[in-house]
């Protein structure tokens, strides 16, 4: 299936200056060559990876569809290490489908999702996680997101895969070599000698798996739902956030009945903020709808920013409210802890720009561990102690550089922890000075694990998986 030659239109479609048909196979310069009319009636291969200029023509009706730029790529120097031409076109999307049309009937096939990227890590251009760097860049929502990408295309996960695999793999040979070859008076290693290895390759996993939970924040974003009840100031901490007039903001309580989704960028994590319809009882059906996707979002939220209008005393719905919140876990606490646990918030109190009322000693009483913040949507103030309280509590301090290497993506963390459990495994059965065929066991175990993450011992259904998530055209 992956011998012969695939064709897609490689840029999304919509109304744009450029667009590229890709194509790439054996037949791929056969295929588009007949199409290009070139000036002056030439009709030789150009030369590899320069631009040619010419018009791509039907060859059935001999009408032209485009004047375009051509690359002819020789392989194995390309995206996929196979001969790959890109049309550029103009970007319409009209014009980028009949070109496409056109390839498709000399008789390419139209690729499938991620199969231009699936044909890279099959002849070895890339690792697995190689490929779903590719995906991650492309999605990458922050500069911070789009740095630890191109990191992983890069190669840096890798070498930190390859060398535990690699110290995994010291070890299985030094006791499969003493199993296999009795006769060759292969030493028995001793445990002394077999441990360091084991505790090195441990140590090489921890480093990796302690910084997913940031990894993930940078490659998912971070979903953080303002809560309250009618004309706190929800909607006006979202344009705030977002230094944007996103939502509209009005005196008339009730004015948000939906739900509002925008994503804000905090230290390079993606903040997904949901400014919420106000939760009160209501009658009004419509009113009533928005008061339960406040909820939802309050339930599916990682953070949750509760607003109180400090102009204001405590009332019966702001009490109710953080009863709710309580009952879904935010800002729980024990008597016997100094810091907030369960699901993380923060209490803002909005309007410090009026005389204040609200009852700040009652509101602490009911979040004696979440951080407050003070702030006024009218004039800014307060808006940067927000942010600052929102980086401290979901990154903890902690920043990208140019060099990190983070783990980012859930395969990757369940894989290392599969090889996490092995590799304790080994440690007990040797331990227990059980015979080293045990040990080897898990050790064989514990380097496919670490083989699945980059792609050497992934098994073709992980593989589809992973590339039909992917864009056709990729």
């Amino acid at each position: 299936m992956h011998n012969d030659t695939i064709a897609a239109i490689a840029t999304p479609l919509g109304m744009s200056g450029i667009g590229v048909i890709r194509v790439s196979g054996a037949d791929a310069f056969a295929l588009v060559l007949p199409l290009l009319r070139r000036p002056k009636g030439q009709t030789e291969l150009p030369l590899s990876h320069l631009l040619t200029y010419g018009q791509i023509v039907d060859t059935t009706s001999q009408e032209v569809l485009d004047e375009v730029l051509v690359a002819f790529m020789c392989a194995p120097h390309t995206y996929t290490r196979e001969d790959v031409v890109e049309i550029q076109g103009h970007g319409g999307p009209l014009i980028l489908r009949r070109i496409l049309q056109t390839v498709l009937a000399q008789g390419a096939r139209m690729a499938n999702p991620g199969e231009f990227t699936l044909r890279a890590f099959l002849n070895g251009r890339l690792d697995l996680t190689q490929a779903e760097a590719v995906m991650d860049l492309i999605g990458a929502q922050t500069e911070a997101g789009q740095r630890l990408a191109l990191q992983q295309l890069r190669g840096y996960l890798s070498q930190q895969i390859q060398r535990a695999r690699c110290t995994v793999l010291k070890v299985i040979v030094r006791i499969e070599a003493s199993i296999d070859f009795p006769e060759e008076d292969v030493p028995t290693p001793h445990e002394q000698e077999l441990l360091p290895l084991l505790y090195e390759a441990q140590q090489q996993l921890q480093t990796l798996l302690a910084g997913y939970r940031q990894g993930k924040l940078y490659r998912q974003g971070l979903r953080t739902a303002i809560i309250g009840r009618p004309n706190v100031g929800k909607s006006s901490l979202l344009n705030a956030l977002l230094r944007a007039e996103r939502a509209i903001v009005t005196p008339i309580a009730g004015t948000t009945r939906d739900t509002i989704e925008e994503v804000a960028n905090l230290r390079g994590v993606p903040l997904y903020l949901i400014d919420t319809a106000g939760i009160m009882p209501t009658d009004d059906p419509l009113e009533r709808v928005g008061v339960e996707r406040s909820r939802a979002a309050a339930e599916s939220a990682d953070v949750v920013l509760l607003v109180f209008d400090g102009s204001e005393h405590l009332t019966t719905q702001d009490r109710s409210i953080c009863h709710e919140l309580k009952v879904m876990g935010f800002g729980s606490h024990s008597e016997n802890v100094t810091h907030q646990v369960g699901r993380p918030m923060i209490v803002v109190i909005n309007k410090s720009d009026r005389e204040q009322h609200i009852e700040k000693e009652a509101v602490s009483d009911i979040w004696p561990y979440a951080p407050f913040v003070t702030i006024s949507t009218f004039t800014g103030a307060g808006l940067s102690d927000l942010e600052e309280a929102l980086a401290e509590l979901v990154l903890a301090g902690k920043t990208v550089s140019s060099t990190s290497v983070l783990l980012t993506n859930a395969r990757h963390e369940e894989a290392l922890q599969r090889t996490a459990e092995h590799l304790r495994a080994s440690l007990v059965s040797l331990n227990q000075q059980l015979p080293l065929d045990f040990v080897s066991i898990d050790l064989r175990a514990a380097y496919d694990a670490l083989g699945e993450v980059t792609g050497e011992t992934a098994s073709d259904a992980l593989l589809d998986s992973i590339f039909s998530e992917f864009c056709i055209g990729k």
